[in-house]
């Protein structure tokens, strides 16, 4: 299975790059991806993120998003618009 890179914007806006756990009712199961070793072995546990707060994944809005985020520890709704609420990938099969 590959990993699927999100973007989830946490509170006051925080984009952080988390990776996808597992989609669920709920919400969307992330983790930080320097923690997997540690989710696996029980030191540390994913989160369950509300859907609305979790994007696909773009390189670009997300470096513009973290330079905001330094810059004034705020980010804008213009560039959060630029993304799309996630959407899980599909498996392909050959």
């Amino acid at each position: 299975m590959r990993q699927q890179f999100v973007i989830v914007q946490a509170l006051g806006g925080k984009p952080l790059k988390r990776v996808v756990m597992t989609n669920a009712d709920k919400g969307v199961l992330v983790a930080d991806p320097g923690l997997l070793d540690e989710i696996g072995s029980g030191i540390h546990r994913p989160v369950t993120a509300p859907r609305e707060s979790v994007f696909n994944f773009d390189e670009d809005v997300f470096d513009e998003l973290l330079v905001q985020w330094h810059e004034s520890k705020q980010t804008s709704a213009a560039t959060w618009a630029k993304l799309d609420h996630f959407q899980p990938m599909l498996d392909s099969v050959d």
